[in-house]
This record gives structure tokens, C-alpha cells and sequence, in this order.
């Protein structure tokens, strides 16, 4: 017997910007009960508020302009001591290294750190002590970086991290 699965529709959002990477990942924080969702086409991150999921409400945007190029990926720190979000940020160019910057829920601005080149996935450890970074390394302009994995260690907050809790673990290194 095949299991069946039912989806209903219970509210949306809409950022205005058909096909253009406007609402591509999502991330929730139970603490808040905000949705912090990439808008790349803005270079900015949506908040948006669903205690009432039917009824989806936007309340601000945390440009991340200032760190590079768009963002591509954002985490919700797992830790309830912590209101803090993760959010991957390419170079301009984008084979350059490029950042995670650490804001507050509320879109405080706490640090930025550099990681590998087109950091494209960035995800809370369970415990919430480390962040890991998919750095896809995608090339463009003839220029081809190489992929890697950032592993950045936050057990004190994001605002006291420095650059050697940043460890750039590249896909040519051998043991």
C-alpha cells in the first residue's frame, strides 16, 4: 500500500520579482516565529513574521550588500542563549573568497568572516558551536577556484569570532 501525502496551501509571500532568486532558501527561527528568507535579486535577506502562518508578514530586510556580492544561503542558530542568523555572502567577483556574515535576528550586524570561494550552503552544527559552508568554487571568467568546506567554530557567539576559529578545509589538501 503506498502512503499518500497531502499539502495545503496555507499563505504566501510574494517579494515581486518572478524567476530572479528572489525567495530561494528559507530558514525559521521557533523563537521568534520569523521566516529569514534569501532574496538575491536584493541582496538582502526578507524577515518575515508567521505566528499566523495563513498571514505571512514582512517586517524588514537586512542588506547584505555591503559584504560582497548576493547572498545565497541563511541559518537560524540553533542555540536558544543565541538570536543570531548565519548568512553565505559571495565575493564580487565571485570567484573571489567570500564571507559569513553573523547578524541578530533583529538584523544587528555582529561579524563577518571570510570562507572559500561562492560560499553557496551555510548550516548550524545540532549543538549550535560550529557553522559549516559549502564554498562551491563555481568558475567564471576563465577563473576556476577550487571548492572547499569552512568550518567555523562559535561556541562563545558570533560576535567573538575570529579569523583562526575559521578553518578552510580545500578538496586538494591530503592527509
Amino acid at each position: 500500500m503506498k502512503a499518500e501525502l497531502t499539502l495545503d496551501l496555507l499563505g504566501t509571500y510574494e517579494t515581486s520579482v518572478f524567476n530572479g532568486s528572489a525567495a530561494e532558501i528559507v530558514d525559521y527561527d521557533p523563537k521568534t516565529q520569523r521566516l529569514f528568507v534569501v532574496n538575491g535579486a536584493a541582496s538582502e535577506i526578507d524577515v518575515l513574521e508567521i505566528s499566523d502562518p495563513t498571514n505571512p508578514v514582512f517586517i524588514f530586510q537586512i542588506d547584505v550588500s555591503s559584504y560582497g556580492g548576493s547572498p545565497t544561503s541563511v541559518a537560524v542558530d540553533p542555540r536558544k542563549k543565541y538570536s543570531e542568523i548565519a548568512v553565505a555572502v559571495t565575493a564580487d567577483p565571485i570567484t573571489d573568497p567570500g564571507k559569513i556574515v553573523f547578524f541578530t535576528t533583529n538584523g544587528g550586524f555582529l561579524k563577518a568572516v571570510t570562507v572559500g570561494a561562492l560560499p553557496d550552503m551555510v548550516t548550524y552544527s545540532p549543538k549550535g558551536d560550529q557553522v559549516a559552508v559549502a564554498n562551491e568554487g563555481e568558475p567564471a571568467g576563465g577563473i576556476d577556484p577550487e571548492g572547499s568546506i569552512s568550518l567555523i567554530y562559535i561556541k562563545k557567539g558570533a560576535a567573538k569570532v575570529k579569523a583562526k576559529d575559521v578553518n578552510t578545509i580545500r578538496f586538494s589538501q591530503t592527509r
